[in-house]
């Protein structure tokens, strides 16, 4: 079964890094890869280290965040160019006999037009809330969206909240899957925490840099924390808007932090940064799903998470983490807790180990979106011959 995935662009964050596992899962199941994507970039080198065949050719995506790209006061002519490009992409995809059409995102749809096109199935596989996790206006609305999604073979949603959020007017075959996060022999031969967490007590926040992701709401959280005068330390690691980090670290001066306070930047190594940590913050609003908290529980850290979006449905509050529902004060007195309580900590840590190792391996994910991809693909060949 051969499955072109398009992507909406080549970076290497949470998308595309989920995309990556999904296909060296799939390529288990039976599945050739073929990835198209809109340009060079970092991505690129990754699949030919993984001797993926790739397309790059140029397209545009459909949703953009207001007043941060340059592409959301161009949409009309980014529509006209994906309009224009439209037939030569198709009549280089068309060389390669693909079984099925996979967009790996809600933020492009040139997959969409793709699969019209060319009469194949398309698979949607929606990551993000769009609008209330990256501030995303999708071109012509919400209600083009839903027209082109309800034309998709099947659509697969991160996490229910995304589901209940985007789909809710979207009639096509609908599933619930958690991403895997990391192959079992891999797993394997990382150690979690095995001792209680020694001092300062290190939490950390990892991602895009962006107002909804929570960094700031984590800084004022830690600073209450350190009023108590508890030896803490919090690492802060990503990278997003600028005028956005400055204001992270202007809070960082202002209240004598820095020597606590450290913004590490882009890190091209996210699991040495967990390495280092005793417990994660996870503070976005509304989080698809959270990679960052999957990848926490690996490492055998405890996470305190928002009650939003896809969070709670992977943290069991007191168990492998803390749920909280308001505001840094409170976001503080449970890092407190932990702070005080190392022994629950390294609990909390193991059951979420635990919890990936029953429910979060590439292995587990790829073999259910497999699944679904052989139902379309066996669907299409059976009304092809009828």
């Amino acid at each position: 079964m051969k499955i072109l995935f398009i992507t909406h662009g080549a970076d290497m964050m949470g998308a595309n890094r989920c995309l990556l596992d999904l296909i060296s899962g799939l390529e288990q199941n039976g599945v050739t890869p073929i990835v198209l994507l809109p340009e060079v970039g970092p991505l690129v080198k990754v699949l030919e280290n993984q001797k993926v065949e790739t397309i790059i050719e140029p397209y545009h995506n459909w949703a953009f965040t207001k007043y941060y790209k340059l592409s959301y006061w161009m949409q009309r002519i980014r529509a006209s160019q994906n309009k224009r490009a439209l037939p030569y992409l198709c009549d280089v995809i068309s060389q390669h006999n693909v079984d099925i059409i996979y967009t790996n995102s809600s933020q492009t749809g040139i997959g969409a037009f793709i699969a019209e096109k060319l009469a194949l199935p398309h698979v949607w596989h929606i990551r993000e809330f769009g609008e209330k996790d990256y501030d995303l206006s999708f071109y012509k609305g919400r209600a083009y969206f839903n027209k082109w999604a309800n034309k998709a073979a099947a659509l697969i949603s991160m996490s229910a909240a995304i589901e209940k959020e985007t789909l809710q007017n979207v009639t096509a075959p609908k599933h619930i899957i958690h991403d895997g996060i990391i192959l079992k022999n891999e797993l394997t031969q990382i150690q979690p925490r095995q001792e209680k967490p020694n001092k300062p007590f290190t939490f950390l926040i990892i991602g895009a840099i962006h107002p909804t992701k929570g960094q700031l709401r984590a800084v004022k959280a830690f600073h209450l924390l350190t009023e108590k005068n508890h030896e803490v330390r919090l690492l802060i690691a990503g990278k997003g808007r600028k005028l956005y980090t400055q204001k992270i670290k202007s809070y960082i001066q202002k209240n004598n932090l820095s020597d606590k306070a450290e913004m590490l930047g882009y890190v091209t190594d996210p699991y040495a940064v967990h390495q280092k940590a005793d417990a994660v913050l996870m503070c976005s609003k509304s989080e698809g799903m959270g990679r960052v908290t999957l990848e926490a529980m690996i490492f055998g850290n405890p996470v305190i998470g928002f009650n939003g979006g896809g969070t709670p449905e992977l943290i069991e509050d007191g168990v492998d983490g803390f749920i909280y529902h308001t505001d840094e004060k409170e976001l503080a007195e449970k890092m407190e807790t932990l702070v005080n309580n190392p022994e629950l900590a390294f609990k909390m840590g193991k059951a979420g180990r635990q919890k990936i190792e029953a429910k979060y391996t590439i292995e587990d994910f790829a073999k259910k979106v497999a699944g679904i991809l052989k139902n379309v693909r066996d669907a299409n060949l059976k009304n092809l011959s009828s």
